[in-house]
């Protein structure tokens, strides 16, 4: 008997911005939720291989959107290597132009608790795997 194997891709089409950010993942959410007028609550951890990170999430159905703020840092380990300075990841899963992706970046810019904001190619990470849940 021969054997079937199941050929899987993941959908990587998704906003990532990377957020630098020394604040608390729960003052980062209601800064992030006061900016966008979502409302991110805690989900359960994120668990890799090595680590757990904190992860908060919300649906905006109206848009057909799903937003995703995951800490970098888990107790054990990194969940993106390539990006060791970024403190949290800001995941947006829907339609996100360009130009709606900068404009997002420069208002997470403007926030008092956040250093930085920056877009981050999905395609170009070794460890993205590590961003599917």
């Amino acid at each position: 008997m021969s054997k079937t194997r199941l050929q899987f891709e993941y959908d990587y089409e998704f906003c990532l911005i990377g957020i630098v950010c020394h604040e608390k993942d729960y003052r980062l959410c209601w800064t992030l939720n006061n900016l966008f007028g979502i409302k991110l609550t805690k989900t359960d951890d994120h668990a890799t291989e090595h680590s757990l990170h904190s992860m908060f999430s919300f649906n905006q159905e109206e848009l057909f959107r799903d937003y995703t703020l995951i800490a970098n840092r888990g107790k054990e380990g990194m969940l993106i290597e390539e990006h060791k300075q970024m403190d949290y990841f800001f995941i947006i899963k829907g339609s996100v132009d360009e130009d709606e992706k900068k404009q997002l970046v420069e208002q997470i810019k403007k926030a008092d608790l956040i250093v930085g904001a920056y877009s981050i190619d999905v395609q170009t990470l070794k460890s993205k795997h590590n961003l599917v849940f």
